[in-house]
């Protein structure tokens, strides 16, 4: 399936993520971006998707694909490490929250 020619739909929840952990950024300049680099190439694994070098939790419907939360930019196989951490009841530090005022 090429995702590239999918709808592209961000809920609100992985916007404010991708706010807080990536850059501050209109919706409609990420769906653009997103899309770019939908082009360029992808990584699917295990309901998450890597575009460029930030990771979704993500799914495809109807000729959708929906964007539910963002993770942020890691090199980490980040589907394994979610796995890991569950298995041994812990959790994965995503990194300060870097784009959040306080």
């Amino acid at each position: 399936m090429r995702l590239e020619s999918l709808e592209i739909r961000i809920a609100d929840h992985a916007y404010e993520r991708y706010c807080q952990r990536v850059e501050k950024i209109s919706r409609e300049l990420l769906i653009g971006q997103v899309i770019e680099q939908l082009q360029i190439g992808y990584r699917r694994k295990q309901g998450y998707i890597k575009i460029g070098d930030v990771w979704w939790r993500s799914n495809i419907k109807g000729g959708i694909l929906m964007l539910h939360t963002c993770y942020g930019r890691h090199h980490i196989d980040l589907p394994a490490a979610i796995r890991w951490a569950k298995q041994h009841r812990d959790r994965i530090n995503l990194g300060v929250d870097r784009h959040t005022t306080m």
